[in-house]
């Protein structure tokens, strides 16, 4: 959480530099977030739609290109009662994650559009790209309550059982891409409908990624609770399950932010390299 915390104080302390732009916006989105991984394998599965909300600045380049700053919140979830596969049904894991990230991202408009130019297109499709660093938290839920899943190592990690190695990391960093409509309401507002998946390099979003380390073993090293969150099939506490499948640790999970954005225009002004291409009538 302290680098998550750290990168966002950058964003932050970068802000009255790009304050000295003169066409600005503020932008604030209400909408969903879901996930693509083990316990979910559908990223725009409205079953696995959560709350998601957000902040950004943005500046203008010209009048296609802008640059923008943003801090999104949204949690994401996924359970596998709620899929058809035997596998899933059999495996019996669920999970939540509250996800924090901050982005630095490039926004291109198929059209010259600006919300605070008087010769704007109204409606201008756009794609946006770029980095994102973000913090997440796994929990699983047993005997009525939601236990943090990280520190308890439920495939081994940090036990010192065979083939098993350190606790992943909860701050990571991922390629955002994306895109969406923007519709201009006035020379103050316009509002944009988006959605823009985060390509992650960790296989944890969902705390399941690898093969179940011995139940027994676990238990002695990691705890009991740590063993119970681990195996939650019918066959727990067997021994059946050690070494079998219980994810896929080549398939990286991805996770989405979208919804509808509400932009209010901060600056009026524009320079001329951020003015509409027009011709000039003579």
């Amino acid at each position: 959480m302290r680098k998550f915390l750290t990168a966002v104080s950058i964003l932050i302390f970068q802000m009255p530099v790009l304050l000295h732009a003169q066409s600005s916006e503020l932008g604030l989105l209400l909408g969903v977030a879901s996930y693509k991984g083990e316990i979910n394998t559908h990223l725009f599965n409205p079953d696995a739609f959560n709350p998601a909300a957000g902040l950004y600045y943005k500046r203008c380049l010209n009048s296609f290109w802008s640059f923008r700053l943003g801090v999104t919140y949204g949690r994401i979830s996924g359970s596998d009662a709620r899929q058809d596969e035997g596998f899933n049904q059999y495996r019996n894991l669920s999970f939540r994650s509250d996800v924090w990230d901050a982005s630095a991202l490039f926004e291109f408009n198929f059209f010259p559009f600006q919300t605070a130019a008087e010769h704007s297109s109204k409606v201008a499709p756009y794609l946006v790209a770029g980095i994102t660093f973000f913090h997440h938290n796994p929990q699983g839920f047993i005997n009525g309550s939601w236990y943090d899943l990280q520190p308890l190592g439920t495939e081994g990690q940090g036990s010192g059982l065979p083939n098993t190695g350190s606790r992943y990391k909860r701050v990571q960093f991922a390629f955002p891409m994306g895109g969406g409509i923007k519709f201009k309401l006035s020379n103050r507002f316009s509002l944009s409908v988006e959605a823009v998946a985060r390509k992650t390099f960790t296989d944890y979003l969902d705390d399941v990624s690898t093969v179940y380390p011995d139940n027994t073993s676990l238990a002695a090293s990691n705890g009991p609770l740590a063993a119970a969150l681990s195996d939650r099939t019918i066959f727990a506490g067997t021994g059946i399950n050690t070494n079998h499948q219980r994810g896929n640790a080549s398939d990286k999970d991805w996770y989405m932010m979208g919804g509808i954005t509400i932009n209010w225009t901060i600056s009026k002004k524009y320079t001329d390299k951020c003015k509409p291409f027009r011709t000039k009538l003579r």
